[in-house]
């Protein structure tokens, strides 16, 4: 399982087979996702608490309008507050030694009220096992998952910054979703790999070749995720193993703080004017569209926010659509 700040994607491995990671591509709605293998890490919660749109299902058309009118709480991004707080004295000279930093100060989300973000993790958690389940059973028999389901060994994925106390929190959210029990058993069934490491295995499994006993050859692994920009180096030895050859870089920095400070740009830019309450729109068409086609700096960007009719020039909006420099 790969918790990402924005999307999440679940993959099995075969038993009895030459290993070969086998990622799930059908999800409950997934009509509505195109068929990616990602789908979204949200959860939406009704007014009791309980989850009523999660994961591919929270891409349903007129979902937003759902959630107002029923009054339903929208917990994303949520993987950020399982980050290592700065709570002691010397935080953050201790973790520039594990290569973490880049802290923000731009407000991450909340938690919906009353939840706590294991809580959270565990329902999103539950989720993804019960397509895990759909998915093995659909493709080869109940009998299958039947036969496994006391056995099977999860492998997640975190960003490489995080150490024991971010483990800790994600196995016990393992434990609340009833993927393991709670014995030293079930906890040996959960294994954790950097995202350093995972992005490694998956170039390598997708053609990155490199020559081995050449002192000068190694590869930069850069994941650019959704909350943490992991830079990892590794050096591939003569018997075909690799080893780390620098301190592995966490940096959180990831896509969602390039728009939270969008949004916090645009409120500033428009609190005092008639645009005030389109900057939730604009921050989204920011975040869906304009963020993907940015490529250089010299280059304006126009984001489409309000109707045709409207314009202001001194805020370079014409036709409804904002321009903003590069």
């Amino acid at each position: 399982m790969a918790f990402a700040t924005l999307e999440s994607v679940l993959s099995i491995l075969d038993p009895g087979k030459v290993p070969e990671i086998l990622p799930v591509t059908r999800y409950p709605s997934q009509d509505r996702s195109g068929g990616d293998i990602k789908i979204p890490t949200i959860i939406y919660y009704d007014k009791a608490g309980k989850p009523c749109a999660t994961g591919a299902e929270t891409l349903a058309e007129g979902i937003e309008e759902d959630a107002e009118d029923n009054g339903w709480t929208k917990a994303q991004w949520f993987k950020l507050h399982v980050r290592p707080q700065p709570k002691l004295k010397g935080f953050l000279n201790r973790y520039s030694r594990h290569g973490l930093s880049g802290f923000s100060p731009v407000t991450i989300p909340p938690l919906p009220l009353g939840k706590t973000v294991v809580q959270v993790y565990a329902d999103y958690m539950r989720y993804l096992d019960e397509c895990a389940k759909m998915h093995i059973e659909e493709t080869h028999g109940e009998h299958v998952w039947s036969s496994l389901k006391d056995d099977i060994m999860y492998i997640l994925t975190h960003p490489n910054g995080w150490g024991g106390p971010e483990q800790a929190q994600m196995r016990e959210a393992a434990i609340q979703a009833d993927l393991i029990p709670d014995s030293d058993e079930g906890r040996s069934r959960i294994t954790f790999v950097t995202e350093g490491e995972a992005s490694l295995h998956f170039c390598l499994s997708n053609g990155l070749s490199i020559a081995g006993g050449n002192e000068n050859a190694g590869v930069l692994i850069v994941d650019a995720g959704g909350g943490t920009i992991d830079v990892t180096s590794y050096k591939k030895l003569k018997d075909d193993t690799f080893e780390e050859i620098a301190i592995p870089a966490c940096h959180f920095q990831g896509a969602v703080y390039v728009t939270m400070r969008a949004k916090a740009y645009f409120k500033d830019l428009l609190s005092q004017t008639r645009f005030r309450d389109d900057v939730p729109t604009l921050t989204r068409r920011f975040d869906r569209t304009t963020k993907h086609v940015f490529r250089r700096n010299d280059e304006p960007l126009r984001i489409q926010f309000a109707s045709h009719r409207e314009r202001d020039e001194d805020l370079n909006i014409r036709g409804g659509r904002i321009t903003i420099d590069g």
